[in-house]
């Protein structure tokens, strides 16, 4: 799709700066995080009676975590989300759907327990490749603006007996829009993004 080998080469190039860098901890101090994703848009775009929103949505995410100390890591992460788009008001309700490819880095400051928990917080910001929009109604798809995004990533990481492996959970929330091209309105997406997976640790 349109924009994702892009997206795949930034991501294996700071996947790579991580593995090769001066400022890279000890081996023990990077993690390879993936699993599942459900991403649930808080804002929408209303126009007189009509409102047009994403619906909450599955996706799947990889990312990489460097430590560049023992308590602040750099974690680029790849993100790919399926949205169905519906459009309600007095008249029968329109449906659509996009596709949402984001590339962010999340800078995590790490809070450990004796437990072997881990616990980190921090800023994110990143860059999201937005696909065309399908309209069930319409034969030509609509084009799209990539627009950049900031928001506030969490999680934890819970060791798996003593192997290398962790369950993994978090929480953000990001600040983003969806733009059609050539367009001074945009559609509110800002999601809160609940993740679930696990972490290989190296």
């Amino acid at each position: 799709m349109r924009n994702r080998v892009v997206v795949y080469a930034c991501c294996a190039a700071l996947a790579f700066l991580g593995l090769v860098s001066p400022l890279a901890a000890e081996t023990g101090d990077k993690q390879l995080r993936f699993g599942l994703l459900y991403s649930s848009p808080t804002d929408d775009f209303t126009d007189g009676d009509l409102t047009t929103e994403l619906d909450s949505a599955l996706g799947f995410l990889v990312g990489f975590e460097f430590h560049v100390t023992d308590m602040i890591g750099i974690e680029p992460t790849l993100s790919s989300t399926s949205f169905d788009l519906s459009v309600t008001g007095p008249f029968p309700t329109g449906t659509g759907d996009t596709d949402l490819m984001a590339l962010t880095v999340n800078v995590n400051f790490h809070f450990p327990r004796d437990s072997g928990l881990d616990l980190f917080v921090g800023p994110a910001v990143g860059y999201a490749f937005w696909d065309d929009i399908n309209q069930d109604d319409f034969a030509d798809a609509e084009p799209t603006d990539d627009e950049f995004l900031f928001g506030i990533n969490g999680g934890l990481d819970l060791p798996l007996g003593e192997s290398d492996w962790s369950f993994n959970a978090g929480l953000s929330y990001l600040f983003l829009d969806l733009t059609a091209e050539g367009s001074s309105e945009s559609i509110g997406v800002s999601p809160f993004q609940l993740r679930v997976g696990v972490t290989y640790n190296f």
